[in-house]
């Protein structure tokens, strides 16, 4: 698992101490999968400059938790997470608006394959606040595109499982888990991550 394509920028925050204090404040909380990665919207940043790219990533609930069930914006138990696809390569050659993403949606299937475990802590995008150029792979209907706080993607990573070290195999997806405290590396697998939040009342 190559995780540096989500960690493309510091985040300044208060971090939670625990899993379940983070549940506690998100509208959604669900474990799957990883169903797939797509072309999220492309923005526009400012007049002259490079635009804004987003990757989209497709989560398949297999354990709804919180604020999943009912939920019209989920078709099909599909939770669809907008993040940034990162910095673009520069091209003096043409326009700003013209230059590349460095990487790929197939780089981001590429370091996170699909059947990938994790979980998240969505909500749903509030409107967006920039211009948008290319609204990307279009979404089913009534689904809409989910943001995530910076502790609130978390990965089960096969390799640690297989190690069998007695350390966690969780790993956090846009910040290290070992930021919220010891309390996040208490379960050794997603398994057990599910488990806590349920026996802390966060269960549908």
């Amino acid at each position: 698992m190559d995780l540096s394509l989500l960690r493309v920028a510091e985040a300044d925050f208060d971090p939670y101490g625990t899993p379940e204090e983070l549940a506690a404040d998100r509208p959604i909380v669900a474990a799957g999968v990883i169903d797939g990665w797509q072309q999220g919207p492309i923005l526009r940043s400012y007049p002259g400059g490079p635009l804004d790219y987003r990757v989209v990533l497709r989560m398949r609930v297999t354990e709804p938790l919180k604020g999943v069930k009912g939920r019209k914006t989920i078709p099909d138990g599909l939770v669809y997470i907008e993040l940034s696809q990162g910095g673009v390569a520069s091209d003096p050659a043409v326009p700003a608006e013209q230059w590349k993403p460095r990487k790929t949606v197939e780089d981001f299937e590429k370091a996170l394959p699909s059947g990938t475990k994790m979980l998240a802590f969505p909500r749903e995008r509030p409107v967006q606040e920039l211009e948008v150029h290319d609204p990307g792979e279009p979404l089913p209907p009534d689904a809409k595109l989910m943001l995530v706080p910076p502790q609130g993607l978390i990965f089960e990573d096969p390799q640690l499982l297989n190690q069998r070290s007695g350390a966690t195999a969780l790993v956090g997806g846009k910040e290290r888990l070992s930021v919220g405290g010891e309390a996040w590396a208490a379960p050794k697998n997603m398994g057990e991550l599910v488990a806590r939040l349920k026996q802390h009342g966060i269960t549908e």
